[in-house]
């Protein structure tokens, strides 16, 4: 990696490493409209999806899970903390997840424990594992921690893939038991 490249990179480890993510208490309990909630997702997940270069919230995708019944109807337009939280979640794990996957997963983990606990739970999870991941990428020795040596874009790209397919099969795991317990319930909303 030349030197150029390798100073962006160090610089968004240093970003990764630093990232939080808003906890419960920290987001607007009051109603927003809906492009004061694409603004606050934006601003929240800005430092770490910045680079994609694409949109990663819009309008029309608040929308569409709106429609699909992954976050509740906003009520007289206004979303709350729940919508909020709910819609963070889904935008970052959306860059590795199909959405009826997502969908699934919330609702597992909402139904065993209250929606806010459960958000500040996947914040402190998301913190952890960026810090694990950019640990790795910058310091050979940190690598152990996924037991792997070599080209680190390498080594992200596949363990990214492990991630994904470990991630699939415990979420078909769950799609077996729920369909075997009872129908997961439909929409997922704040309270459960």
């Amino acid at each position: 990696m030349n030197v150029e490249r390798e100073d962006r990179m160090l610089e968004f480890v240093a970003k990764a490493k630093l990232f939080r993510l808003p906890r419960w208490e920290d987001i607007p309990s009051l109603g927003l409209y809906m492009d004061q909630v694409v603004t606050v997702i934006e601003e929240a997940l800005l430092p770490i999806l910045s680079f994609t270069g694409e949109a990663f919230i819009t309008s029309s995708m608040v929308n569409n899970y709106v429609k699909l019944g992954m976050v509740k109807k906003p009520e007289r337009k206004k979303y709350n903390r729940e919508h909020i939280a709910g819609l963070i979640v889904i935008t970052i794990l959306k860059q590795s997840l199909a959405i009826g996957d997502i969908r699934l997963g919330i609702d597992a983990v909402v139904a065993s424990q209250e929606q806010g606990r459960a958000y500040d739970s996947f914040c402190e999870y998301l913190e952890r594992a960026l810090g694990i991941v950019a640990d790795g990428v910058v310091s050979p020795e940190n690598r152990a921690v996924i037991a792997l040596d070599g080209d680190p874009m390498i080594i992200m790209a596949t363990c990214s893939f492990a991630t994904k397919i470990f991630a699939a099969k415990m979420l078909s795991i769950v799609r077996e038991g729920a369909a075997e317990e009872a129908p997961i319930p439909e929409p997922f909303t704040a309270g459960k």
